[in-house]
């Protein structure tokens, strides 16, 4: 302990000592991080965010809708199409004709755009620029871009859907239509209409004929013929017919509304926080980088005033 406070007293001594080198130094640190610190070198940065929640949006497997619309901020698409609005190889003076310009582009685009999940399960959007209202224009871009990539990953779901479901009417329709073709041949053939109805009457018309005297008996011996013969099959055809009819129906609705899906204008975000300009600049933070500066120089000092004292010794 008594070392440590020997050591602590040499050290104080050695600031007092050489207090002028250290005051000189502090202030040249201060005078040059300010200066390269300044927008004559450093372009000062402006920062614009929006916050908002999902919507409408269907999450895959275990994921929450937050953590699906991360994934869709994070396609390709969406910063491609930023980066075309906006010119950003030209503005950000990168090649597009260099094989790695690409590559160039999603450092700078990375550096600048940041998405993350707010702890109340929202999603943040900021992004850097040294113009306060290109800051904001490109927020709103990347919000509209990702609602057209939403809408079109929808749009190929339902398109999925509507095919299998336009295959299902096609089928029970064609089953529908046969169903009918053969209601109608024993319909125009047989006389059959209605089974039920023509099983009473044609037996109220056998037994009335047979207690006249039975002249009319072979019209409707003939007619019992048919409801003996096809009168089971046209029955069960008219059950069918019915039950495919249904389900048809039902069908057809679920199609209807995949087809209203497919035309929807739907958006996918709740902005909560609009993205507005700011002309309080974000970066650089001169203050903490003049301290930064004005520490690491007189630890250095401080280092070599101490190398400096053990060779003397």
């Amino acid at each position: 302990m008594a070392e440590y406070t020997e050591t602590s007293y040499k050290f104080i001594q050695l600031v007092i000592k050489k207090k002028i080198h250290f005051l000189v130094i502090t202030v040249a640190a201060i005078a040059f991080s300010a200066l390269f610190s300044s927008p004559w070198f450093i372009k000062p940065k402006y920062k614009s965010f929006a916050i908002l929640y999902p919507s409408n949006i269907t999450p895959y497997s275990e994921e929450s809708t937050s953590e699906q619309m991360l994934q869709l901020f994070g396609s390709s698409d969406i910063r491609n199409a930023v980066v075309k609005k906006f010119n950003l190889y030209q503005y950000y003076d990168i090649d597009s004709t260099d094989k790695a310009a690409s590559i160039k582009m999603m450092d700078v685009y990375d550096s600048r755009v940041e998405v993350s999940r707010t702890q109340y399960e929202s999603v943040e959007i900021s992004v850097l620029d040294e113009d306060p209202k290109r800051a904001c224009e490109m927020v709103e871009e990347i919000i509209h871009s990702m609602n057209l990539k939403a809408r079109e990953l929808q749009r190929e779901k339902s398109k999925e859907v509507e095919v299998v479901i336009k295959n299902q009417l096609e089928l029970k329709k064609r089953n529908v239509d046969s169903i009918n073709a053969r209601l109608h041949e024993l319909r125009v053939k047989y006389q059959l209409f209605d089974y039920d109805m023509q099983v009473k009457e044609v037996t109220k018309s056998y037994l009335k004929e047979v207690a006249s005297g039975g002249k009319n008996l072979k019209e409707i011996d003939a007619m019992m013929r048919n409801l003996e013969e096809k009168g089971g099959e046209y029955f069960q055809l008219q059950k069918t017919l019915k039950v495919l009819l249904e389900s048809y129906n039902a069908t057809k609705l679920e199609y209807d509304v995949v087809v209203k899906d497919l035309n929807k204008e739907l958006t996918y975000a709740n902005v909560v926080t609009k993205p507005a300009p700011s002309y309080i600049k974000a970066s650089p933070v001169r203050w903490l980088i003049v301290l930064a500066s004005v520490a690491s120089t007189n630890l250095l000092l401080f280092m070599l005033f101490i190398i400096l004292e053990t060779r003397k010794k």
